[in-house]
């Protein structure tokens, strides 16, 4: 069929990323994670995915690395990771800018209504994809997000202009899959999709289950979904986009000016030569002055030899004599070094150190704030005082001036420093740790060789053999754990001897039955036989394992029951995984967790059972080269470990 006269011209996907708009509150977000950052962390790379104009640059970045690969096998996560971040930062700030100049209440009211539609979409997207075992279920959410492109084109005439100059964007990407045919088939009929490509059929499935009234053909495209199932995804999927508008809201202009300022400080902070030193200091002494009202800088490095921080000349100005030791100190800037972070303090505040009140009292100021600055060798502090409207920024943001101050006084020490001779702060904590460890090692071989003489007298058919030997085996692992804190953890071949992987389960089921007394709790192991042993890390697989458990039985009400699970997996490929799996009937984790769910943060552990241990059970599994899925609801959670066999 002869092209129609309605297509766009040549230079229009070129001319596309000129004429759309992003979310304000991503680009704002992004602009707080990129500033004076060498790359993309992983909550940068999520914000990526939250946006649709963001996301078409994303791709076409990754299709220049990766040349007509087929977008359905590439992990994009990883994509994302290795995306030059200069490029990245530059599209931001643009956007911003581009925010700053034409910004609207009606163009904000209409762009917050057309991303909460696209993100909806692509939640649904992905949870359509798990539910039918689609092999990608992250390009499920890409698709779901750029079928809603042309919302995003600026000054297109009519919507078939937005959509068209949007397919031409989507087909100028070297990639190859079937992204660009959800716009192509968008308004197609029925009848004309029934044997389009997954992908399509997934996406504008979606969209017709989002339309209001949705049409009765919303899941032709679909195999039938039970009634109760698709009601509780698309509620999810509404929740999720709620739950993403409340924490990516709309950027006022002035805020979004402010971000910039703090963006552009943290790159010429980044960009400065790569040492420590006055001149630096002073820098960014004058630049809290002269941005924020900071006022009567005090410099305070940090000597090691007397473990005290010492006051020093800034600028050519005479410091008050300060020596600060800081064993047992309340001070703010002995606390700014330990925490790493930003301290404010005010003088109205009836637990400030003395030192800080006379600071405070000496500059006429409300309080002060104390920023730690430099790395390693080259440590110290910056106190500047202030009023109180001055301070509250500070204290309202202090991540930004903690990177702020840590990237300004980088670098290794200087050469008095150097000089100055006795054992660093930390490697005085290191030598106390590894003499301790030393130290241990006597005891825990005492307690071994009586654990050796107790199981002979007994003899091996008695009852508690079993529960003898899992002590003797968790003694050799804190023997090696020592052993590696006293060699700098180097590698123990001992760990990877090769593994029962049932019977390790069965090990540390035997050893969390401590915390089952008193709940009723009951642990049902439905073990697969003839399993191949593995030759991973013993000791990481028991630590995983034991995580996991300890979190189901401590997540399961009285009387509930944990399953723990074995099975041997084929992917698409047909390579083959082992899988555990351990199971809870509690009350599931809340969804606004489950983004940040192996993420490190302090928890009380009582809305789900997702803290510390998550963070290093995920480090663990990755470390094997195995993944990790989670999937909760009201009925409980399941934590599923897959591990490569060879």
């Amino acid at each position: 069929m002869a092209q129609t006269a309605t297509q766009p011209p040549q230079d229009t996907a070129s001319t596309f990323e000129s004429g759309c708009i992003s979310h304000p509150g991503v680009l704002t977000q992004l602009l707080r994670h990129l500033g004076g950052s060498p790359g993309l962390d992983a909550h940068a790379r999520q914000l990526l995915l939250l946006d649709p104009v963001l996301s078409l640059h994303a791709l076409r970045l990754i299709a220049d690395a990766h040349p007509d690969a087929l977008l359905t096998e590439l992990n994009l996560r990883q994509a994302l990771a290795s995306l030059p971040a200069h490029i990245l930062k530059q599209w931001v700030l643009n956007g911003v800018v581009d925010h700053l100049l034409h910004a609207s209440d009606r163009q904000a009211a209409l762009l917050d209504q057309d991303w909460h539609q696209a993100v909806t979409t692509a939640a649904l997207c992905r949870a359509l994809a798990e539910l039918h075992g689609y092999r990608n279920p992250e390009e499920a959410w890409l698709a779901g997000l750029l079928v809603h492109l042309p919302a995003f084109v600026r000054h297109a005439q009519t919507p078939e202009a937005a959509r068209l100059t949007s397919l031409a964007a989507l087909e100028s990407i070297p990639l190859r899959g079937f992204l660009a045919d959800t716009l192509r088939y968008r308004d197609a009929p029925p009848a004309r999709l029934q044997d389009a490509a997954p992908l399509v059929r997934l996406v504008l499935s979606a969209l017709r289950l989002l339309s209001d009234p949705v049409p009765d053909d919303a899941v032709f495209l679909l195999p039938a979904l039970p009634t109760e199932t698709l009601r509780e995804m698309l509620h999810n999927a509404k929740q999720n986009a709620d739950r993403l508008t409340r924490t990516i809201q709309a950027t006022p202009p002035s805020q979004a000016g402010t971000e910039v300022m703090r963006f552009s400080r943290l790159e010429a902070a980044a960009g400065l030569p790569d040492r420590g030193g006055d001149a630096v200091i002073e820098a960014l002494a004058a630049s809290l002055a002269a941005e924020e009202g900071l006022y009567d800088p005090i410099y305070l490095a940090l000597d090691k030899r007397s473990s005290s921080l010492v006051s020093q000349a800034l600028g050519g100005r005479i410091p008050p004599a300060i020596s600060l030791r800081m064993e047992g100190s309340n001070a703010a800037a002995v606390r700014a070094l330990f925490t790493r972070g930003c301290v404010v303090v005010f003088a109205q505040d009836t637990d400030t150190a003395l030192l800080d009140q006379q600071i405070i009292r000496q500059a006429q100021a409300d309080g002060l704030a104390a920023l730690p600055v430099g790395e390693g060798g080259n440590r110290g502090v910056l106190m500047v005082c202030g009023h109180h409207h001055a301070l509250e920024k500070l204290a309202a943001n202090p991540q930004h001036y903690t990177r702020l101050a840590n990237l300004v006084g980088r670098g290794p020490a200087s050469a008095g420093e150097q000089a100055a001779g006795g054992i660093p702060v930390v490697e005085e904590v290191y030598a106390r740790v590894r003499r301790a460890c030393h130290e241990v090692s006597n005891p825990l071989g005492i307690i071994k060789n009586y654990l050796t003489i107790l199981n002979v007298k007994l003899g091996d058919d008695a009852l508690v053999v079993d529960e003898l030997r899992i002590i003797h085996e968790e003694l050799d692992r804190i023997t090696r754990i020592v052993r590696g804190m006293l060699h700098d953890g180097a590698q123990n071949g001992e760990a990877r001897k090769d593994t029962d992987i049932n019977l390790l389960v069965q090990d540390m089921v035997k050893m969390a039955t401590p915390t089952l007394h008193g709940k009723g709790v009951r642990v049902d192991t439905q073990l697969a036989a003839g399993l191949p042993r593995l030759t991973h890390d013993r000791d990481a697989l028991k630590q995983i394992v034991l995580n996991l458990l300890l979190n189901a039985l401590e997540a399961s009400p009285e009387g509930g029951t944990v399953r723990v699970g074995t099975a041997i997996l084929l992917n698409q490929h047909r390579e083959r995984f082992l899988e555990i799996s351990i199971t809870d009937n509690g009350a599931g984790i809340p969804p606004e967790r489950m983004d940040t769910l192996f993420e490190p943060v302090e928890t009380g552990k009582g809305a789900g059972h997702a803290g510390l241990g998550l963070s290093i059970v995920k480090h663990l599994t990755e470390s094997l080269d195995g993944t990790i899925l989670c999937k909760s609801g009201a009925a409980g959670t399941t934590f599923q470990i897959s591990l490569p066999l060879v």
